[in-house]
């Protein structure tokens, strides 16, 4: 049983030291707001530690997507705004690149879909709105399916919506 702790802990311990140790050095160690243009023609103008994104930052995919947030270590993490070059937007929170927590999908014709994602899905109770401000339509999701009015495991009537990442 200890041993099992033992195990637990040497990973931990080796995973937190390996994780502090330093990224880059010298003059090619990006520190503070940057311009990065990559090869694939994608851009990224925002803050960086050690090379790394990390702080506010806009980054301009090659499609034309753009993302405007908050990056921790690389990823999109806390509070951003996804824009989609269909006019779409996504407005909301994310965790390790992925939405997590409240967050609002706004349609390029002016509905709004908001509930709480998880791992990019929308589920639980979420709401659509029109452009006017008024309820379209209030239920129950899962996977970003609509299954219902009241929960329920699997819907014979799904209605999908779509993840472009």
């Amino acid at each position: 049983m200890h041993s099992k702790y033992l195990i637990v802990l040497f990973f931990y311990i080796f995973v937190f030291c390996k994780s502090n140790e330093k990224i880059c050095e010298g003059e090619k160690c990006r520190n503070g707001r940057h311009s990065v243009q990559y090869e694939n023609g994608e851009r990224f103008e925002g803050e960086f530690f050690q090379d790394v994104k990390h702080g506010f930052g806009t980054y301009h995919y090659a499609n034309g997507d753009v993302f405007e947030g908050e990056y921790k270590f690389g990823y999109r993490d806390g509070q951003g705004t996804y824009f989609y070059t269909n006019g779409d937007r996504f407005k909301g929170n994310y965790v390790k690149g992925k939405r997590e927590g409240f967050g609002q999908y706004l349609f390029a014709d002016g509905f709004i879909l908001e509930g709480i994602w998880s791992q990019n899905n929308l589920g639980g109770k979420a709401k659509i709105i029109n452009a006017k401000g008024s309820l379209v339509l209030e239920g129950h999701w899962h996977q970003n399916q609509f299954v219902g009015l009241r929960p329920k495991a699997e819907s014979n009537d799904p209605i999908e919506i779509s993840n472009p990442e």
